[in-house]
This record gives C-alpha cells, sequence and structure tokens, in this order.
C-alpha cells in the first residue's frame, strides 16, 4: 500500500523549486496550502483558489486549506495547525531545508534543557525579539544551531518535527535539500522565469483580471482604526501585547503607508513579521481570549481547496476530521468561529485587490483530472 506524502506549503507563489519538491516525493501527495493571509503576515500574492490550481498542475493531488487563524501566525501556531491537519491525511511528512543533515532532534531535545530557558528569558529580559533570543539559547547548548535557525526553512523544519514528537502522530520524516535558489519573493518582485509555465499563465491572467493582492490598499482602513481606538482597545485584540500598541498609535499619523509604518515600528523586540501579523488582527478585530480558546483545541475540519482523481481517492478513505468543501457546511461551535474568522480574512483580503470579488470564498473546489496534469 503506497503511504500518502503530505507538503506543508505557502506556495506564495509557487516556483520551479516547488515544483521539484513535488516531482521528488512519492504520491499520492497533499498539499496543506495558507489561506489567503500567510505566516508573515501579508496577504497571499495570489488567492488560495489561485494556488491550489498551481499546485495541483504541479504534481499535487489533494489540497487542503491551512485556515487564517493557524497560516497567519508565528511559526510555532502554523506548525501546529498544520501538522495536526495534515497528520488526518499522510503518513509522510516532506519538506525542503536548507541543511536537512543537520541534528535536528539535538535542537529540539536542548529547548526542553534548563540552560536554554535561562538564556532565553535572559536574552528577552535585555530587550531581544523572541527569534533573536531564541535562536542565541540554541546556540549555548547547541554549537551550530543559532546559525542554522536563522535560515527560514530550516526553522520551520524544527517547527514540524517538533510537533510531530510533542503529539506522537508518528509521521516519517522526509527532510529534501532545497536546490537551485529559487525564492517566491523574487517570483513577487517580478522574476517570472522562477515559475513552471502553467503557474505563469495563472499569474498572467490574475493580473490581467486585476487580482495580484496589494497590501497598500488597507492602509486607509488600519489609519480608520487607529484614529478611533485607544492603547486599551488595542490591547484586547489578539497578537497586541508587551507594549505594541503604543509603537502603533504612536506612528501612524506620521506614516506615509503601510510599508513605511511597519518599518517605523520595528524594533529589536518585534520582527516584520510580528508586526504585519497583528496589523492583520487589528483589521479583523480578533478579540485575543476568543482566539486562543479557539486555536487551543488544534483544527477543527479540513477544507479541500482542489483535488485531482487520486485525491479523491485519499479524501474517501480519510477519517478523524470533519472534511468540508464551504465554510458552510460546519456546525459545532468552534468549528463556526473559525469559518466566520476564514470568511471575514477573505473578505478583507479582496480589498486589497484591484478587483474585488466577494463570492470568490464560496466557490467550489478546483477539481483536475489525474491524466491533464
Amino acid at each position: 500500500m503506497k503511504i500518502t506524502t503530505g507538503i506543508i506549503a505557502e506556495f506564495n507563489p509557487l516556483h520551479l523549486g516547488h515544483e521539484a519538491l513535488l516531482a521528488s516525493v512519492e504520491h499520492p501527495c497533499v498539499v496543506v496550502l495558507s489561506s489567503n493571509f500567510v505566516q508573515r503576515g501579508s496577504p497571499a500574492f495570489a488567492d488560495k483558489f489561485t494556488r491550489a490550481r498551481m499546485a495541483l498542475n504541479s504534481g499535487a493531488d489533494l489540497v487542503i486549506e491551512l485556515s487564517f487563524l493557524f497560516s497567519c501566525s508565528a511559526g510555532q501556531d502554523f506548525a501546529k495547525g498544520a501538522v495536526n491537519l495534515l497528520s488526518h491525511f499522510a503518513g509522510t511528512i516532506a519538506f525542503g531545508m536548507e541543511d536537512p543533515d543537520f541534528d535536528v532532534e539535538a535542537v529540539i531535545f536542548a529547548e526542553n534543557t534548563p540552560a536554554f530557558a535561562q538564556v532565553l528569558r535572559q536574552k528577552i529580559g535585555r530587550g531581544a525579539s523572541y527569534p533573536k533570543a531564541y535562536a542565541l539559547a540554541l546556540e549555548a547548548v547547541v554549537s551550530g544551531a543559532g546559525a542554522f535557525i536563522t535560515k527560514p526553512n530550516n526553522m520551520l523544519a524544527i517547527s514540524y518535527m517538533r510537533e510531530n514528537f510533542r503529539n506522537s502522530y508518528g509521521l516519517k520524516i522526509l527532510p529534501v535539500k532545497r536546490q537551485g535558489g529559487y525564492s517566491s519573493r523574487a517570483v513577487r518582485e517580478g522574476n517570472f522565469g522562477m515559475m513552471p509555465e502553467f503557474s505563469r499563465k495563472l499569474v498572467a491572467q490574475a493580473k490581467e483580471e486585476g487580482r495580484i493582492s496589494d497590501e497598500g490598499r488597507l492602509w486607509p482602513m488600519l489609519q480608520g482604526i487607529f484614529l478611533r481606538s485607544s492603547a486599551e482597545d488595542l490591547r484586547s485584540i489578539h497578537g497586541i501585547d508587551e507594549g505594541i500598541e503604543g509603537l502603533f498609535l504612536r506612528h501612524w499619523r506620521d506614516a506615509k503607508g503601510m510599508d513605511d509604518f511597519v518599518g517605523r515600528c520595528v524594533c529589536a523586540r518585534y520582527t516584520r513579521a510580528k508586526i504585519r501579523r497583528s496589523l492583520v488582527y487589528v483589521l479583523l478585530g480578533l478579540n485575543r481570549w476568543e482566539v486562543m480558546g479557539a486555536m487551543r483545541g488544534g483544527v477543527p475540519y479540513a477544507r479541500v481547496l482542489g483535488f485531482n482523481d487520486k485525491g479523491r481517492e485519499i479524501l474517501r478513505k480519510t477519517s478523524g476530521i470533519r472534511v468540508i468543501t464551504r465554510l458552510a457546511e460546519v456546525r459545532d461551535k468552534i468549528g463556526k468561529y473559525f469559518a466566520d474568522v476564514e470568511f471575514r480574512a477573505s473578505q478583507l483580503y479582496e480589498l486589497t485587490l484591484k478587483n474585488s470579488d466577494f463570492k470568490r470564498e464560496t466557490q467550489k473546489p478546483v477539481i483536475i483530472q489525474a491524466e491533464s496534469q
């Protein structure tokens, strides 16, 4: 019996390196794909259905959505939701790494040592951001670990493996060396030669239709919220802590736009990604206690974004989690909260586009015949 391989991805957008990863793993292959806002807090370059179509035409058989509450979160929560979701569909988890031969288990073990905890508290107490303090604390216990985790895919790999071990999911680990120097950021900046031909066509179509995101379109809305908000108002929002609300209220009037504002707020304690995620939470008005309560239990459902014939077979054999194709199918309280936030986040995403389509969230999954890929 073939073991389904799982990949966690943003495909923001999909490039030739992603296609190579999909081609290198055993099939069938299921992809857990970020929703319309990605882990670093920005709107995805193209919407989730477009990116799901890219994935299916580059080798994926089934695409499942990683809902907003986990996809637009710090690395640990991103991994928590993604690996939890993937565990229902796959027996192997594959991921690209800059340094796949590094002893990741030693890093995970080091996180539970008194020496690590002591250095971490010390560095945070002296004003370091959590990622910086984390790197310094690991280096104090495992030589070379500090440099290892500065590479983004290495850090995500640790998060995935940690969740697999902690929860005894039993997923087989398959690290893959990243090749070719391909970069989604380079693609977003215009280097479309790094993309497979089909994905290039989808991006060209999205551009023609006015459906490439522009985060700057959210700035006037954010200004309006800051205009009417006090520090106390902002502190009720998920992700607003440790005085970040003061930075926001101090800088918004002088900022020339979203990028300028984020740049003014970046400091030793707050990374650019932390700031961007917090701003999205402000825009959505997410209450911190409601979000924390909802996320505590993991992912409440699996929403299908797309599949081919092999993916249909995976869905037929899936158990242990409710599988849906539309948010309206969710019935339980926590699931409805996730679905409601997902819907609002997708409506917010539409505001980043030149040509908004507020019904896009209700569309059916992408279906592709396996032989036509």
